[in-house]
C-alpha cells in the first residue's frame, strides 16, 4: 500500500511562502494570542541584535499541547471533536471567536526571521506546568531531499526561565542532529555548517532579558503565557517599518497592524487585548513606539467629522441607518440591492459605521486645527476596515486595496462617485455567528472571493455609488437630500472666501505693523531718536539764525513767530512719523501686543523726555533772539497764531477722515444696489427658464403627466433663486445695522470696531491662556503620577548602594565602580532633592528660613554646573543674616528658577572676564543679581507672562509660576534695577514692607 510522505519543504511552503509579508505574519501572530485569551501581546524589536521579542500572556500551552497541536500541521487545535479536547478557557473570562482556523497560522512566524526559540508555560486551574522551550531554524526546512520527521526541534522543561547555558544545550542539540544529517549524506556538508552559523550566532539569555524589557510578562508563579525569541530577523523588517524615504505615507507596518482591535468607532466594544511594538534602534534604550493610538483614529474624530454614516445591511443587502451631513443634519436612509433577486445572502447581515471628511477646507466646518489633524490620518490610514468579532481582518483599511473600486470610480469622476478612501475612515461589523461563509484565505491576503464574498463587495460598491447619488451630488442625477449638502458646501465656501479674504487683509496689515514696531525698536537701540531730534534742533537754531540779519524789529519779531510756527511743526511732524496707530481690523498676538505696551513706555518718555525738551528749547530760542535783537513780540499774537496753527492742523485732519468716511458711504451705497440689482436679474432669469419649459411639456397623455411632481419641481427653482436673493440680502442688512456708536461717561466716543477689536484681543488672550494652562495640568498630572515611583526608586538605590559599599569594603575590584556610581547618582540625588520640599506641602508649617540655608541648597544643586561654566557664586554679610518668613517648598523653587535661568544666560556671556552670581539683602528684601545680558526694556514685564522666553525652546513658565507662587504668600518678583557689578537684578520682597 502506498502513502504519502511529508518533505521538509513543505512546512517552508506552508509558512514563510504563503504568508504576504512580515506585517502579515505579525497580525497572524497577534491573532493567536487572541485566541490563546491573552490580555496583551507586545513586540520588542532590537535593531542592533536583530532580535525580535514577542510576548503575551495568553493561557500558554503544556508539553503536550505543545507536540501534538503546536508541532501538527493542520490540526484541530481550535475546535473540538470526538478525538481532540476542547482548548482551555481561564474561569475568569468569557468565551473568545477563535481566529484561527487552518492550523497553520503559526508558522507565519518563519516569515520573520530564520530562526526562533519558543518559551511556553501553561496554568490549568490551580495547577502550574513548567516552563517548555523549543529551538527551531526555519532554514533547516528549506533543504531539499529532507523528509519532515528528520528535522530533530530540541524541546526542554524548565522551572524558571532558562539562561545562557541552558540554551547553549538546545543550540547543541540542534548543531548535532545537523552534522548527523551530514554523515549520512541527507544534506551537504555545505548546507549543514551554513544553518550551524546560523545557530551558533543566537546569543539570547531569557531570564536576563525578561528583567530588561518593557511591559508586565512574567512565566514565574502563577503566570502564564508564550514568548517568541527570533533572531535573526529577516532584514526586510527594516524596510517595512521605515518606509520611502521621506514619505509621509504610513509604512507596511502601520498600513497593516494599526487598529489591530476598533477603537475608531463611538461606543466601540472594550478590546480583549491590547498590541505594542517598540522599536530599539539604537543602544541607548530608546525606542519608537510604532503601534501608538494616538496616531490612529478614535471616537473624538467621528464626532468632528463633516458626514457620518451608521447602519445595517440585513440578510437580503438592504442598507437601512441615519446618514448625517455637515454634522447637523440627520436623515433616516435605506438603500436597496436587488444583486441577489432579494433572497437572503451568503455573506450575511452586518454593520457600517464610517465617517468622512471633505476634501477641501474650504468646504467643511472643522476647524483648520483639527482638520490639518484629521486629514493627516486620513492621509496614512484612511480606508474601510473590515472587524471580526472586533479583530481586524487584513488587508482591508489598506487604502491600497481598493475592494469596492472607490478610488477606481474616483479616477473616473470624482463629481459623481464623490468618495475617497483617504478622506474616509470606518468599519464593517461582521462575526463568526451571522458571516460564517466570509472565510479568510491561507495566507490572510483577504476573504476566499466565494459567492459571499462577491455579494459582501457588491453591496458595498452599490451603496457608496447611491450614497453619492442621494447626498453628495449636483445637478439632474442628484437626489432631493442632496439640496442640503450642495447649499451647505456653498456657504461654507463663501464663508471660507470671506474669512481668506479677511485674513489676507489682516495678514498684510499685521506684517506692516511688526514691520513699524521692529524698526521703531531698532532705532531706539541705534539712538537715532536722539540723533534726529539733535538734527532737528540744528535745523531749528539754523532757521532762526536768519532773523538776526533783519533790522526792521517788527519785520524781525513776526520772522520770530513764523520760525517758532514752523518749528514747532516740525517737532510734531517727528511726533507724528514716528507714532504707531493701535492695530485696527486685525488682532495681534501675545508678543506682538507685549511689545506695542513696551513702545508706548518708550514713546511716553520719548514725549516727556527729548521732545519737551526740544519744544521748550524753541522758547528758550525765541526769548534769546528778543533779548538779541531787542525786540518785543506781542505775546496775545503769538498765542493767537499758535492756536490758529494747531486750529487748521486739526481741523485739516478732521475733514480729511470725514472725506474718507463719505466717500466709504457712497462706495458702500454703490455696492448695495449693485448686489440687490444683480440678485433680482439672477431671480426674474431663474423665473423666465421656470416658464421657459412650459413649451416643452407634454399634457395631453394625462397618465404620463404628474401635475404635482412637475409644480413641485417648478416652485423649488424659483424657491432656491428666492432663497438666495433674500438670504443674501439679509447677511448684508444685518451688517449695515451693525454699525454702532455711543458716547460714554467721559464723552468720548465707542464704536462696534472698538467693542470687535476688544473682543478679538481677549479671545486671543483666552486661547493663549487655555493652552498654558493646558500645558500646566499636564505637568502637573506628570508629577503626580511619578511621585510615588520617584519616592519609592530613590529609597531603593540608596538602600542598594549601602550594600554595594558593604561588598566594596571587602573587594578591591569593587571599590572603583561603588565610587563612580555613589559620586554620579549623589550628582542626580541633588536633583530629587529639589522635590523633598515641595513633598511637604501636605504637612508643612511657615518659619523663619535663614537664607544661607537657600544658598547652601543652591550650591548643592547647582555646584557641578557652576564650577563646569567657571561661574563664581557669592553673597554679601547682609543677605548671610537675613531670613525669610514662610514655606520652603514656596521659595526654593524660586530661587531654582532664578539661579538656573542665570546660569543659562551667563553662559551665552562668553565676553565677561568673571562671571559673577551676588546675593544681597536688605531691610525691604532679597536681590539676586547677575553680570550677563542685560534684559531689554520692553521685556521687562514680558518675562513674568506666562509663555514668554528668549530662551531657544524655552516653555516661559519658571518666572511666571515664581511670581504666582509668591503673590500667594503675601510676596511679589520683579526686574529692580541693575546693583552694582551686575546687568540684572530681581528682586524679592513682602508685600508688607
Amino acid at each position: 500500500m502506498a502513502k504519502f510522505k511529508t518533505r521538509a519543504r513543505a512546512l517552508d511552503m506552508l509558512g514563510r511562502q504563503q504568508i504576504a509579508g512580515i506585517p502579515t505574519a505579525i497580525n497572524e501572530l497577534f491573532k493567536n494570542a487572541h485566541d490563546a485569551y491573552a490580555d496583551n501581546v507586545e513586540i520588542d524589536y532590537f535593531r542592533k541584535g536583530k532580535l525580535l521579542v514577542l510576548r503575551d500572556n495568553g493561557i500558554g500551552m503544556t508539553r503536550a499541547d505543545f507536540e501534538s497541536r503546536w508541532l501538527t500541521l493542520g490540526t484541530e487545535s481550535k475546535f473540538t471533536n470526538r478525538k481532540t479536547p476542547p482548548p482551555s478557557r481561564p474561569a475568569n473570562k468569557s468565551e473568545r471567536a477563535i481566529m484561527g482556523e487552518k492550523g497553520i497560522g503559526r508558522l507565519a512566524i518563519a516569515s520573520i526571521g530564520s530562526q526562533v526559540l519558543i518559551l511556553t508555560k501553561a496554568r490549568r486551574g490551580n495547577y502550574n506546568h513548567k516552563i517548555v522551550a523549543a529551538l527551531i531554524n526555519w532554514k533547516i526546512f528549506e533543504l531539499p531531499g529532507l523528509d519532515l520527521d528528520q528535522v530533530t526541534i530540541p524541546v526542554r522543561e524548565f522551572d524558571e526561565l532558562p539562561d545562557r547555558g541552558d540554551i547553549e544545550e538546545m543550540k547543541k542539540e540542534l548543531i548535532d542532529s545537523l552534522n548527523d544529517l551530514a554523515k549520512n549524506d541527507d544534506i551537504t556538508f555545505e548546507e549543514a555548517q551554513s544553518i550551524i552559523q546560523i545557530i551558533t550566532e543566537l546569543d539570547v539569555s531569557p531570564i536576563e532579558l525578561n528583567d530588561y524589557l518593557i511591559g508586565d510578562f512574567s512565566l514565574a508563579n502563577d503566570r502564564s503565557g508564550t514568548f517568541f525569541y527570533v533572531s535573526p530577523v529577516d532584514e526586510t523588517l527594516n524596510n517595512d517599518i521605515d518606509g520611502a524615504k521621506d514619505s509621509q505615507d504610513a509604512t507596511k507596518i502601520e498600513k497593516m497592524l494599526m487598529g489591530f482591535t476598533n477603537t475608531m468607532t463611538p461606543e466601540h466594544p472594550e478590546p480583549q487585548i491590547t498590541v505594542a511594538f517598540r522599536d530599539f534602534r539604537g543602544n541607548d534604550n530608546l525606542y519608537y513606539d510604532l503601534l501608538d493610538k494616538e496616531e490612529f483614529f478614535a471616537p473624538e474624530d467621528f464626532e468632528i467629522a463633516d458626514h457620518h454614516f451608521q447602519g445595517i445591511f440585513d440578510e437580503f443587502g438592504q442598507f437601512s441607518g441615519t446618514i448625517k451631513v455637515y454634522r447637523e443634519k440627520t436623515f433616516d436612509h435605506k438603500v436597496g440591492w436587488n444583486g441577489n433577486n432579494y433572497k437572503e445572502t451568503e455573506c450575511g447581515p452586518f454593520k457600517l459605521n464610517v465617517a468622512y471628511v471633505q476634501g477641501l477646507q474650504r468646504q467643511s466646518v472643522i476647524d483648520s486645527e483639527n482638520y490639518g489633524i484629521i486629514t493627516a490620518k486620513g492621509d496614512k490610514y484612511g480606508g474601510l476596515y473590515i472587524y471580526r468579532d472586533n479583530i481586524r481582518i487584513l488587508p482591508y483599511g489598506n487604502s491600497d486595496y481598493d475592494f469596492i473600486d472607490v478610488e477606481k470610480n474616483r479616477t473616473k469622476s470624482a463629481k459623481f462617485y464623490f468618495f475617497s478612501y483617504r478622506r474616509m475612515f470606518g468599519v464593517i461589523d461582521i462575526d463568526k455567528k451571522w458571516n460564517a461563509n466570509l472565510r479568510e484565505k491561507a495566507g490572510r491576503e483577504g476573504f476566499i472571493e466565494n459567492k459571499a464574498y462577491r455579494q459582501l463587495q457588491d453591496i458595498l460598491k452599490n451603496f457608496f455609488v447611491q450614497l453619492a447619488a442621494d447626498f453628495f451630488r449636483e445637478g439632474s442625477s442628484s437626489g432631493p437630500k442632496a439640496e442640503f449638502w450642495v447649499q451647505k458646501r456653498a456657504e461654507r465656501e463663501t464663508y471660507y472666501k470671506a474669512l481668506e479674504r479677511r485674513d489676507q487683509q489682516a495678514k498684510v496689515r499685521k506684517e506692516k505693523f511688526q514691520t513699524t514696531l521692529n524698526k521703531f525698536f531698532d532705532d531706539s537701540k541705534n539712538q537715532k531718536h536722539q540723533k534726529d531730534i539733535a538734527e532737528l534742533i540744528q535745523t531749528i537754531e539754523r532757521d532762526f539764525s536768519s532773523v538776526a540779519h533783519i533790522e526792521d524789529p517788527e519785520e524781525a519779531g513776526q520772522a520770530l513767530i513764523n520760525h517758532e510756527i514752523a518749528s514747532r511743526k516740525l517737532i510734531d511732524d517727528y511726533r507724528q512719523k514716528i507714532k504707531i496707530n493701535p492695530p485696527k481690523g486685525f488682532t495681534i498676538s501675545k508678543d506682538t501686543s507685549r511689545d506695542f505696551e513696551a513702545y508706548q513706555i518708550e514713546l511716553q518718555k520719548l514725549e516727556s523726555g527729548l521732545l519737551q525738551d526740544a519744544a521748550d528749547n524753541i522758547d528758550t530760542i525765541v526769548e534769546e533772539y528778543k533779548t538779541l535783537l531787542n525786540i518785543e513780540i506781542d505775546k496775545r499774537k503769538r498765542l493767537e497764531m499758535a492756536v490758529d496753527y494747531i486750529s487748521a492742523e486739526a481741523k485739516k485732519a478732521a475733514s480729511a477722515k470725514r472725506k474718507e468716511a463719505q466717500e466709504a458711504v457712497v462706495e458702500i451705497t454703490s455696492k448695495v444696489k449693485e448686489l440687490a440689482n444683480d440678485l433680482m436679474i439672477d431671480l426674474d432669469n431663474q423665473i423666465r427658464d421656470v416658464k421657459d419649459r412650459f413649451k416643452n411639456l407634454n399634457v395631453s397623455n394625462e397618465e404620463d403627466f404628474d401635475l404635482v411632481e412637475e409644480r413641485k419641481i417648478m416652485e423649488a427653482d424659483i424657491s432656491r433663486g428666492k432663497d438666495r436673493a433674500t438670504q443674501t440680502l439679509e447677511r448684508v442688512i444685518r451688517q449695515l445695522q451693525g454699525i454702532y456708536w455711543d458716547k460714554d461717561s467721559n464723552n468720548e466716543f465707542i464704536t462696534n470696531d472698538q467693542i470687535s477689536d476688544a473682543m478679538a484681543e481677549e479671545l486671543e488672550e483666552l486661547r493663549e491662556r487655555v493652552q498654558a494652562d493646558i500645558e500646566l495640568s499636564q505637568l502637573g498630572l506628570a508629577v503626580g503620577v511619578i511621585h510615588h515611583e520617584f519616592n519609592s526608586t530613590v529609597k531603593s538605590i540608596r538602600g542598594s548602594l549601602k550594600d554595594l559599599r558593604a561588598w566594596a569594603d571587602v573587594n578591591e575590584k569593587l571599590e572603583g565602580v561603588y565610587k563612580n556610581i555613589k559620586v554620579n547618582f549623589e550628582h542626580l540625588d541633588k536633583y530629587l532633592n529639589l522635590f523633598t520640599p515641595l513633598n511637604k506641602r501636605l504637612n508643612r508649617q511657615r518659619e523663619f528660613i535663614p537664607s544661607l540655608e537657600i544658598k547652601t541648597f543652591l550650591i548643592d544643586l547647582f555646584k557641578a554646573r557652576i564650577e563646569r561654566h567657571d561661574i563664581k557664586f557669592k553673597h554679601t554679610k547682609a543677605f548671610g543674616s537675613h531670613k525669610l518668613f514662610g514655606f520652603r517648598s514656596t521659595f526654593y523653587p524660586v530661587f531654582v528658577n532664578i539661579i538656573d535661568n542665570a546660569i543659562h544666560w551667563l553662559n551665552q556671556n562668553d565676553g565677561v572676564e568673571e562671571k559673577v552670581i551676588r546675593l544681597h539683602a536688605d531691610d525691604t528684601g532679597i536681590y539676586i543679581s547677575n553680570n550677563g545680558p542685560s534684559i531689554p526694556t520692553k521685556d521687562a514685564e514680558r518675562i513674568f507672562e506666562l509663555g514668554f522666553s528668549r530662551k531657544v525652546n524655552g516653555r516661559g513658565m519658571g518666572l511666571h509660576i515664581s511670581k504666582e507662587v509668591l503673590a500667594a504668600e503675601n510676596y511679589k518678583i520683579y526686574l529692580d534695577s541693575p546693583r552694582e557689578g551686575g546687568n540684572v537684578t530681581f528682586k524679592i520682597e513682602s508685600n508688607n514692607s
